[in-house]
């Protein structure tokens, strides 16, 4: 026989006291920081004859109560009521129109206030980057200007240029801030264009839009490439901006150099101030990656969890962050907080990499040597000739980077050699790949050989 509560949770009306007296059963059950935490600012919305909605702020409190506190509030709610009931979990965040996000000062494309300095993961593949993108925004229009971050897909360079707005706008509000993708300004152009005839202020008004700010910031300006009329317009929109003393800041997926059909003059401007490129991450800094996504989301997850995604996804950050949004996926699911190695399989069975052959420590070495035409046995020898100790870091290199042995390990493996000479190897081809081109063809042609079936 239902109780008068029950009775009650059919009008939406009645939400409140029945939450009220599911906290006060709750009370009794957590300690009186978690109920203060995650308890005590909860909204009911609505109940109706299956569901009770509650209303949260942010949406690391919806993932907290919807993985650690489902079940307590689901079993609550049933004792209290002698009926089963679904709970459903909103946050604030979810809804808000993005421009309650923006800053009064910023025009056009509003820039993600959630990519900051703060949480952006800095290692050996992005400091430069990073360090030039703090120096930018603190010193509008005197340094590095512009600011050219160059690099693959999913690296960061988005992020970057949101924490240079970001970070400017929070130390001078005034700041007129223009955030843009290369095909939005090339739009709005095309279509100041087509306006022309019915408004001869068009122009004008596409002028007065991109020519006046402080902080000027393109996202993928490789796309400019090609289109004559619309670099005649970005050439004159870049120096409007630097000659009023206003910074510029640019992402692409190459060089300058390399954007195919780029007028002179353009390649020239782009090329006047800091090239800064963002490389992929190295196996530490996927973990890194790893650890801060997971943990900012109150999740409990094994070291041997973090190794296993990042020694599986090697591309790119935007793919880390893709495989920790599917484990908390599914963590959400089955109502847990702890990410086990079998649900981590679960989760990414169907974006992981696909397995290699098994590499060792001797088929890299065999293969290095052959490559470099060098005796057997050259590479784990005590002689340290250029001729041998080169090839021999670059085997260091594969072991580490690509079959992710440990350093401890890979120093054993070649003679015996303590492990801060295999972490100097490591750093050395890293660097020289940056600079050197036939090192980075040699590496890349011993990748393919020494992982191919």
């Amino acid at each position: 026989m239902q109780t008068a509560l029950a009775q009650d949770l059919h009008t939406k009306q009645d939400v409140k006291p029945i939450w009220d007296g599911v906290l006060n059963v709750l009370r009794e059950e957590i300690s009186d920081v978690s109920f203060l935490t995650w308890f005590k600012p909860i909204e009911p919305v609505s109940l109706s004859a299956d569901t009770l909605t509650l209303s949260v702020t942010s949406g690391v409190h919806k993932n907290m109560i919807m993985t650690k506190y489902y079940s307590l509030i689901e079993s609550t709610l049933t004792g209290a009521t002698g009926k089963n009931y679904q709970i459903e979990v909103i946050s604030v965040e979810d809804d808000a129109p993005v421009a309650e996000q923006s800053v009064p000062a910023t025009i056009g494309k509003v820039f993600n206030p959630k990519y900051t300095f703060e949480n952006f993961v800095v290692g050996n593949n992005n400091s430069l980057a990073h360090a030039a993108g703090v120096a930018v925004s603190e010193n509008i229009g005197s340094l590095y200007n512009p600011l050219f971050l160059y690099g693959g897909s999913g690296l960061g360079k988005t992020h970057l240029l949101h924490a240079v707005a970001n970070n400017a706008q929070n130390l001078n509000p005034d700041l007129k801030i223009m955030y843009v993708t290369t095909e939005k300004f090339t739009n709005d152009y095309v279509n100041s264009i087509l306006s022309q005839k019915n408004n001869k202020k068009s122009i004008q008004d596409f002028h007065d839009k991109y020519r006046n700010v402080d902080l000027f910031l393109v996202d993928d300006v490789q796309f400019v490439g090609g289109k004559d009329g619309f670099q005649e317009e970005f050439f004159h929109t870049f120096n409007a901006i630097y000659e009023n003393g206003g910074q510029i800041v640019l992402t692409s997926d190459r060089l300058p150099a390399e954007i195919p059909k780029l007028e002179e003059r353009l390649r020239t401007r782009f090329n006047m101030g800091l090239l800064a490129d963002v490389q992929p991450p190295d196996f530490e800094m996927r973990i890194a990656i790893l650890r801060n996504k997971i943990q900012n989301e109150y999740l409990t997850v094994d070291d041997e969890i973090l190794v296993y995604v990042a020694e599986n996804i090697r591309s790119n950050v935007r793919d880390l962050e893709g495989a920790v949004k599917r484990m908390l996926a599914y963590a959400s699911i089955r109502r847990t907080n702890r990410i086990t190695q079998e649900l981590a399989e679960q989760a990414l069975k169907d974006i992981m990499t696909v397995t290699k052959k098994k590499l060792t420590t001797a088929s890299i070495i065999d293969e290095v040597e052959k490559y470099y035409s060098l005796p057997k046995g050259s590479l784990v020898s005590q002689r340290r000739p250029k001729s041998v100790s080169y090839p021999r870091q670059v085997a260091m290199y594969l072991c580490r980077e690509v079959a992710d042995m440990k350093l401890p390990d890979i120093g054993r493996d070649f003679g015996g050699r303590n492990h801060t000479t295999v972490m100097h190897a490591v750093n050395k081809i890293s660097e020289d790949m940056k600079t050197q081109a036939d090192v980075e063809k040699d590496v890349a042609e011993l990748t393919e050989n020494v992982t191919k079936n």
